[in-house]
């Protein structure tokens, strides 16, 4: 199906679903922006006379125990088959690097100095999101991000701040949390924020654990408590902004992330006795009106993006905006209606049907089947309640017979119903768990929609896959449920190979 018709179909219901899980992105986001402030504010009295590691292994033993207790066998099932455990890993690694370089950095700064050079890294984030992540910001975004660093900029004096090896330590946990954010954000919408929580923090907790033998263990049962109970803290504050990151992009988070500049100086008001200047209140609203303009502009963005979408046209400055088709990345949700052209939505379907349909090397494709896709040229239908329709990918065997279908949907919604419930109904189940050869690939980000479409309508499915488009033009296929064989749950990424 092409993204046109499909842009017609929900344009009545995608401009309050979109603006909700905008609205509930910077809500949490703002959530992080106290809770994380408050965590190092809390760590910082313990780390001037304990070390760095012990503190870490605590409070991320705390964290990891609250997201395994929460999510029981289901995550610690997940975090065992999940395809992406290295990446997450390795993000972690980074992320530890990242506090342990900036509490040695707090260990001797003045709390605000410290806060005001982490926030260097907004600007590295927006700087590579775009070519890391295909979330280039406009020009407007860059004012905002430029407003907010100058907010910064006099709140805490950074002009007077002399080079020290802490000062450089800071500048360096800022540059890898934006390695770690952007990391965040390219997979956030194939893992759960409770699984990328419990690998973090459990990666954290075998790091600090490792300096033991080194080091000896310095904290008393009283210290160990209050780190815990701080734990807690900082947990909640990471899994908002994991929440976060799988429904905005990079750089908007970037650029909200500047409002924690202001819990960050109350507290050291009430924690520290640090009285606030003038220069200080001058900063913090430059800071509150960067975010304003943030989130007032990407918030418009969507809905002009679903306005246009409901005609089925771009705006002009939309298309100029636009790099060439079909190798550019796509863009979270709210946005990737408009980057999805129909020799878009064709690549992905060639791309699915060659590297899927079967895998390279698969040895259980049975004997006589053919694939067959319905793009650029149409050729085989199924009849569907409001006519003939033409299913993406449909796998025939030698007889003739239909036994599996593939369908990639641009914007999944309910005007699809018809045609999903008789591609379903048209296929074999003769899968180990029974369920339909039937599958849907959609953008990443828009899974959990896809499977809540297919159960609350009863239609029965072996996988639901999220897409992306790599930026040399080929196709990364993530699953997200799969019903059927679980063989069928393997990342396709030709890019990688």
């Amino acid at each position: 199906m092409t993204a046109r018709r499909v842009l017609r179909g929900v344009a009545a219901a995608a401009p309050a679903a979109g603006h909700g899980a905008f609205l509930f992105a910077v809500g949490c986001v703002m959530a992080a922006n106290v809770l994380l402030p408050l965590q190092d504010a809390l760590t910082k009295r313990f780390i001037e006379e304990l070390p760095v590691a012990q503190v870490l292994l605590v409070r991320s033993f705390t964290v990891m125990a609250i997201a395994l207790a929460l999510g029981r066998g289901k995550v610690a099932g997940r975090i065992l088959r999940s395809p992406l455990k290295r990446t997450m890993v390795v993000r972690a690694l980074v992320m530890f690097a990242a506090w342990t370089a900036f509490y040695q950095a707090m260990a001797t700064l003045p709390l605000a100095q410290a806060v005001t050079l982490y926030f260097v890294s907004p600007i590295f984030v927006a700087v590579a999101s775009g070519p890391v992540l295909g979330e280039w910001p406009s020009a407007r975004h860059w004012l905002a991000i430029g407003v907010g660093f100058l907010g910064v900029v006099l709140a805490s004096g950074l002009v007077r701040f002399e080079l020290s090896a802490a000062v450089a330590l800071a500048l360096t946990s800022a540059a890898l949390w934006a390695a770690a954010l952007l990391m965040l954000r390219s997979m956030a919408s194939e893992e759960s924020s409770l699984v990328q929580v419990t690998v973090v923090n459990g990666v954290f907790v075998l790091a600090a654990a490792a300096q033991l033998p080194f080091a000896g263990w310095q904290l008393s049962a009283a210290d160990a408590f209050g780190i815990a109970l701080i734990g807690i803290v900082g947990g909640a504050g990471q899994f908002t902004l994991y929440e976060a990151a799988r429904r905005i992009p990079a750089h908007l988070i970037a650029v909200l992330e500047y409002a924690a500049l202001i819990p960050g100086f109350a507290l050291g008001y009430l924690m520290f006795g640090d009285v606030p200047t003038a220069l200080v209140t001058l900063g913090a609203v430059l800071v509150v009106i960067s975010g304003v303009q943030a989130v007032l502009l990407e918030s418009r963005r969507a809905t002009t993006t679903a306005g246009t979408a409901a005609a089925g046209e771009l705006s002009p400055g939309e298309l100029a905006a636009l790099p060439a088709l079909p190798f550019a990345p796509f863009l979270p949700p709210s946005q990737q209606e408009t980057r999805m052209s129909k020799e878009t939505h064709d690549l992905v379907v060639n791309y699915i049907a060659k590297y899927r349909f079967p895998f390279p090397g698969q040895t259980t494709w049975p004997e006589g089947y053919v694939t067959t896709t319905n793009v650029p040229e149409a050729q085989a239908a199924i009849p569907t309640p409001a006519g003939d329709h033409y299913p993406d990918i449909v796998i025939t065997d030698r007889t003739g017979r239909v036994r599996e279908l593939g369908e990639v949907e641009m914007n999944i919604g309910p005007q699809a119903l018809p045609y999903l419930k008789a591609g379903s109904e048209l296929t074999d189940n003769d899968t180990p768990t029974h369920v339909k050869h039937f599958f849907v690939y959609v953008p990443a980000g828009q899974e959990e929609v896809a499977q809540k479409l297919l159960e609350d309508n009863a239609i029965s499915y072996a996988g639901v896959r999220g897409f992306t488009v790599n930026a040399d033009g080929t196709v990364k296929v993530v699953p997200s449920v799969t019903k059927g064989d679980p063989y069928d749950h393997q990342i396709t990424d030709p890019a990688a190979a």
